[in-house]
């Protein structure tokens, strides 16, 4: 890394002379100082005009902060190809940060067309030159076959010259190697010094791991409250797992003094993600009063998101309260229904105490409700809720859902868009409201409704598995004017694919929205049905705002005293960046320095990438 340059140590008229009379190191040093603004007034333009004079004579720190200044849209409008093209002269010339750039836009496709074994290839050159990096990433692709031949014996490899380098990721993959025995000979101890040395560095996953091995004794002598120590720091960031185990070690008093309270709020956290024993347990603590009040209703609505999932012991529960009616309307059809869903697993205890609960409410029940019970368990896939279409006799209906062989059913679509490469997305807030199941068009796997602000409409969403590209968010919302120009990218349900997607432009016919609130602007463009949570761009692809409404005739009627066409509103980028950063989001700022304008197919090309479809499910 150069060192910065002080003003008071550096001719700078011998600089500009030496770039004038086509000194390409001069060129390159003179851009610089124009970047940074040290020991000149920062210019980001005339940066890039220095920077393209040393580049095109082949200096290659030109090359590639040419190809970032591009990539970022700083003193040019962002333009991923062009980026691309810098960083692969660079790459040729061997500069390595360019040819780990270059592979990770071959990776995601970015101003590139997907290529992993392009991107492997420009991995390994980078990796061979010690780019930590690099290594782990290929490493990972030997691992699972991306790109390259499926070689655990190469993943292993990289990751040894990763972690040797202090990569965290590649330390905990090679204590899992180790741990299990992949490849490498079995060595518990090792795998807990690898595991060491990445929770220090406050990895969460090799926290975790450590905390297993901690509490089971493997590789170091039991020790429960070292353990629970390790649990805590990877819980704190959120790893579910470790929320999940330290709720139990609360609960049974194990490793820490027994609270009930501490239990139930780590389940709370482990359960909001998914995990079903972690909805069980919690379940357990509202219908008995422990650490949280008593809750019947709570207790059920947990009981039911795990037997959902398979949860042999929740579908008992919910079974009980079905057939008490306490929490949820009294069902006999549902009570036994899941009855027999638990009874069907075999588990020891749930099954042997579901099938005398079958058998005592059957008695209470018509042949028809003993056969409507059979058909909806018979019929239930995971993940599904029960449901009765209609219900007779002594039955009372639970739910009121269409006949769907006790499924759930797609009841709203709309859009968010990725920020960043973690998952976390952004949608509105009455998007996901009351939603059972929050999905990801053509994903596999659940997302889930992390924050809601239903003031601002804003909902934070963790898709499913990483994601990358990412939305640039614009840099300063506070310069966004009555008049400029906008777009809005919004995938409708109509497309019947989430690949196609749809860019209306338009204007910003107001910096406030309804009854001049301040935290929304109102546009001219065409809002579709389902196109809430749509990114709202400038003309560089800025995300300015968040699609939020359309107004009704009658509530526009009431609200300005007249009717308007074409009126809708965004929650506007001053209140979405308050909102991410009151919650510590991380996002890509946008370019707020770049001049001009993009060609609109660029703009719908960019945002095709990271706006996705939204369903609620009920």
């Amino acid at each position: 890394a150069r060192e910065l340059i002080d003003p008071h140590r550096v001719d700078v008229s011998a600089l500009e002379k030496g770039a004038e009379a086509g000194d390409a190191a001069a060129q390159f040093e003179l851009g610089r100082l124009y970047q940074t603004g040290n020991g000149l007034a920062k210019d980001a333009v005339k940066a890039v005009e220095w920077y393209q004079k040393a580049a095109a004579q082949g200096f290659v720190d030109a090359q590639f902060k040419l190809g970032g200044m591009y990539y970022s849209g700083e003193g040019v409008p962002q333009d991923y190809r062009e980026a691309a093209a810098w960083y692969e002269k660079a790459a040729a010339q061997g500069q390595a940060a360019a040819q780990f750039v270059l592979g990770s836009m071959y990776h995601a496709g970015q101003g590139v067309p997907q290529d992993y074994r392009k991107a492997a290839a420009w991995y390994e050159k980078a990796a061979a030159q010690g780019s930590a990096d690099a290594q782990f990433i290929l490493g990972s692709m030997y691992d699972t076959g991306q790109g390259v031949p499926k070689d655990s014996r190469k993943a292993a490899a990289w990751f040894e010259k990763a972690a040797a380098q202090g990569f965290a990721a590649a330390q905990s993959r090679l204590g899992v190697m180790y741990s299990a025995g992949e490849v490498v000979p079995k060595d518990k101890r090792k795998a807990v010094a690898w595991f060491e040395q990445a929770a220090a560095q406050g990895f969460a996953l090799a926290q975790f791991n450590l905390g297993v091995m901690y509490y089971s004794g493997e590789g170091v002598p039991k020790d429960h409250r070292k353990a629970a120590t390790w649990f805590e720091k990877a819980a704190t960031q959120g790893h579910v797992g470790a929320q999940f185990v330290l709720g139990a070690m609360y609960h049974a008093g194990q490793g820490v003094s027994q609270d009930y309270r501490e239990a139930a709020a780590w389940y709370e956290k482990a359960a909001t993600q998914g995990v079903a024993e972690a909805q069980f347990n919690l379940g357990l603590m509202y219908d008995t009063g422990k650490g949280v009040p008593q809750d019947y209703q709570k207790a059920a609505a947990w009981y039911e998101k795990a037997a959902a999932q398979g949860h042999a012991g929740a579908q008992l529960n919910i079974g009980d309260s079905y057939g008490t009616g306490e929490g949820v309307p009294k069902d006999y059809v549902l009570a036994d229904a899941w009855f027999l869903l638990a009874a069907s697993q075999a588990v020891e205890d749930f099954s042997d105490k579901a099938l005398k609960n079958r058998a005592t409410v059957e008695k209470t029940m018509s042949p028809r409700q003993i056969a409507e019970a059979q058909r909806l368990s018979s019929t239930w896939q995971r993940g599904q809720l029960l449901h009765r279409e209609a219900a007779g006799g002594d039955a009372t209906i639970a739910r009121d859902q269409p006949s769907s062989g006790g499924a759930l059913k797609r009841t709203d679509t709309a859009n968010l868009f990725v920020l960043n490469m973690h998952g976390q997305s952004i949608t509105n807030a009455h998007v996901v409201k009351d939603c059972t199941e929050v999905r990801i068009e053509g994903q596999d796997g659940l997302a889930t409704v992390t924050v809601t602000d239903p003031v601002h409409d804003l909902a934070l969403i963790q898709i499913p598995g990483a994601a990358m590209p990412v939305a640039p968010i614009v840099k300063e919302p506070g310069e966004l004017r009555q008049g400029d120009e906008i777009v809005v990218f919004g995938i409708s349900p109509n497309t019947g694919s989430s690949s196609v997607g749809n860019l209306t432009p338009g204007i910003v016919s107001a910096v406030t929205g309804v009854a001049n609130n301040t935290n929304q602007i109102q546009i001219t463009t065409l809002v579709q049905l389902g196109s809430s949570g749509s990114p709202v761009l400038n003309n560089k692809g800025e995300v300015v705002g968040v699609v939020s409404l359309r107004l009704s005739d009658a509530e526009m009627a009431e609200a300005t005293g007249s009717i308007s066409q074409n009126v809708n509103f965004a929650v506007n980028g001053q209140t979405l960046k308050a909102f991410l950063d009151a919650h510590r989001v991380s996002y890509k700022d946008g370019a707020g320095d770049s001049p001009g304008q993009r060609p609109r197919a660029e703009l719908a090309d960019d945002a095709r990438k990271w706006t996705q479809v939204v369903e609620c499910w009920k």
